[in-house]
């Protein structure tokens, strides 16, 4: 088992704890008038003890299954499923989940996730009368992190356009920006997740959720929905750069075909004298132009009309591979 980590208020202080095992983790927590209880999803699914505490098993399981609801208010516990984001600031599919009442939180998070303990290591002084505030303090945190993945997106998003002007990249620019158009579905995703938990728990109106505590969600679904007009509006940008992109794409395919029109016509052209002279002839009233034409001269027009376009195409490529690297 890794290391448990507790933040025990304790006469109106606080302090961290890491206790060895269940047992010290279950009397430290009896002791303190607050508890905050950290723990990974992988060691809260082997953690039958977190009902000694007075958690609801119903609540325990709702956390550890991954689906929806993204809160639930049982037996005067509430419940609230928060999306989360690596160190490498990564979304990843299975968020955070807070299982608190006024005395005791319980955060569980993927082992990858670690908002939760550096937030208890500047956890707000209004958790010594009120252990509701970690679930303000964590969804507050989350929407930082996603706040500094959207500055990042728009910098990048700014910079593929860019290339997209001027033509360089090709070969990996469309994976690049559908990339950064999947992140920003998976912000969306994770916005609205947030938002829905929050409002959900300020509607349900647990008594241990003041009317600063009620302030301060409410802001927090503001910023939400602020967040979430910014995604909206760079996921527009991102179907105008892939959209730029495939036009960019059409005017060079369409110089390509006219190109390989002109090397054609010019094929069409040596095979028409080479193998209808006598059409030729007539249709420019020279009647002698068969016999004009002599066998080198007719090895001489099929040997060009192979060369030359085997050069021209020789040339278009190296200017193409220049254009793509």
């Amino acid at each position: 088992m890794e290391q448990l980590r507790l933040l025990l208020c304790r006469e109106g202080r606080l302090s961290l704890a890491e206790p060895s095992s269940p047992g010290d983790a279950l009397e430290s927590i009896k002791g303190a008038e607050r508890a905050w209880l950290d723990l990974t999803i992988e060691e809260a699914s082997e953690a039958g003890w977190l009902l000694k505490l007075g958690v609801p098993d119903t609540a325990l399981s709702r956390a550890l299954d991954g689906r929806p609801p993204n809160f639930s208010f049982t037996e005067g516990w509430c419940l609230l499923k928060l999306p989360a984001s690596t160190e490498a600031r990564i979304l990843i599919h299975r968020g955070l989940s807070l299982i608190f009442n006024e005395r005791l939180a319980v955060s569980l998070h993927p082992k990858d996730v670690r908002q939760p303990v550096e937030e208890m290591e500047e956890a707000s002084p209004r958790f010594t009368s009120n252990a509701a505030y970690v679930a303000y303090q964590l969804a507050d945190r989350v929407l930082d992190d996603f706040d500094d993945v959207i500055e990042r997106l728009d910098a990048e998003l700014a910079r593929l356009e860019d290339e997209v002007v001027e033509g360089s990249g090709e070969k990996e620019l469309l994976r690049k920006i559908l990339g950064r158009k999947r992140r920003l579905l998976m912000l969306s995703r994770g916005l609205w997740t947030l938002k829905d938990a929050v409002h959900s728990l300020r509607r349900a109106s647990p008594p241990f959720i003041d009317d600063e505590l009620d302030s301060r969600l409410t802001q927090l679904c503001e910023e939400a929905d602020r967040q979430i007009e910014m995604v909206e509006t760079y996921r527009i940008m991102a179907s105008d750069v892939i959209n730029m992109y495939a036009t960019t794409l059409s005017t060079k395919l369409n110089l390509s075909v006219k190109d390989l029109t002109v090397a054609m016509l010019y094929l069409t052209v040596i095979a028409t004298v080479i193998g209808f002279p006598n059409t030729v002839a007539t249709i420019f009233g020279v009647p002698t132009l068969a016999e004009a034409i002599e066998t080198h001269w007719i090895l001489m027009l099929l040997v060009g009309s192979a060369v030359v376009p085997i050069l021209w195409l020789k040339s278009f490529w190296n200017v193409y591979k220049q254009k793509s690297y």
